[in-house]
């Protein structure tokens, strides 16, 4: 699910070239309920943190920044678990 506005996606878009379409394949991505809970509000691991990467995350609840890959490949936004 978005976070932030038409407006601020557009100031992303003018700092970042492509980032408008990198935010819209992760909101359309199919992505796996949480096997602890079943929640189906889950978001793909993404590993570094670089100023497009912030902005991603920071623009979309289907990706959670993590320091390392280890953690899981996915994490549940309503349990807080990380998940393979």
């Amino acid at each position: 699910m978005l976070k932030i506005t038409q407006l601020k996606l557009d100031e992303l878009e003018s700092r970042y070239e492509g980032i408008t379409r990198q935010i819209d394949d992760f909101e359309r991505d199919q992505l796996p309920s949480c096997p602890k809970c079943k929640a189906i509000d889950t978001a793909k691991v993404q590993v570094g943190v670089i100023g497009r990467t912030i902005c991603i995350a920071m623009a979309t609840t289907t990706i959670k920044l993590a320091p390392n890959n280890r953690l899981g490949k996915y994490f549940c936004n309503v349990c807080e678990e990380y998940f393979d």
